[in-house]
């Protein structure tokens, strides 16, 4: 039967599916990501950015809620030091502003201030131990920091832990908060020190422009003088 249209074949066109349109529109490529994937990492990382400060305040709350704990206080035993000879009772507890371990009992006191914490470790038996690891005494801790250590013996292994932890995790927050504040306050001080040679150089330009003005006053205030007495002559 002949074509109508004076062809004996009708051209096939292939027809595009709507998917595979949609893929095409939203396809960034062969091989890379599309659109719609690029756009959900941008989004992670743009609610990564945004959470991220929410979980440093959930840290820092958590962080208080120990220390806070530890403000009531424990007794426990103050150990000998090279000034004490013998165990000595006193009370331990966390400053109420957070930032000082204190500690007092009959005739001793001391103070260590949390920021200056560099270890707090467990006290190890002293002497020659024949055995392949030291031997951590029961109950017995240490603070140290770069001019004083102190040891305490707490009531039991649980209370030890408590402390220890705490004191270790608050007191490498307090020195990157002091090391934080440091460096804020010298640039500060860079800020004031640039703004104040700022104002010195306007005021020593401004005298400049000041004398140059009263130069140039001068001498025209001589010119004028010495036509004058040429007018006389």
């Amino acid at each position: 039967m002949c074509c109508p249209f004076g062809s004996s074949s009708i051209p096939i066109v292939e027809m595009t599916s709507f998917a595979d349109k949609d893929s095409a529109v939203m396809s960034n490529g062969e091989d890379g990501p599309s659109l719609a994937q690029q756009a959900a990492q941008q989004a992670k990382g743009l609610m990564g950015k945004i959470a991220a400060p929410i979980k440093e305040l959930e840290k820092e709350r958590a962080r208080d809620k120990k220390l806070d704990e530890l403000k009531a206080g424990a007794m426990m035993q103050l150990l000998p030091d090279g000034k004490q000879r013998q165990s000595l009772t006193v009370k331990v507890a966390v400053s109420p502003d957070g930032a000082m371990v204190t500690w007092a009992g009959t005739g001793v006191s001391g103070v260590m201030a949390l920021a200056a914490i560099r270890e707090v470790k467990p006290i190890m038996k002293s002497g020659i131990v024949f055995v392949s690891e030291p031997t951590i005494i029961p109950n017995q801790f240490k603070l140290i920091a770069e001019d004083q250590a102190v040891g305490f013996e707490a009531k039991d292994e649980e209370v030890k832990e408590k402390w220890m932890s705490t004191l270790q995790e608050c007191s490498v927050a307090a020195a990157q908060a002091k090391v934080g504040r440091n460096t804020m306050q010298k640039q500060v001080k860079r800020e004031m020190g640039l703004e104040e040679r700022r104002r010195a150089n306007e005021r020593r330009k401004a005298e400049i422009i000041k004398g140059a003005g009263g130069m140039k006053h001068t001498a025209a205030a001589k010119m004028n003088r010495g036509g004058a007495k040429e007018e006389e002559y």
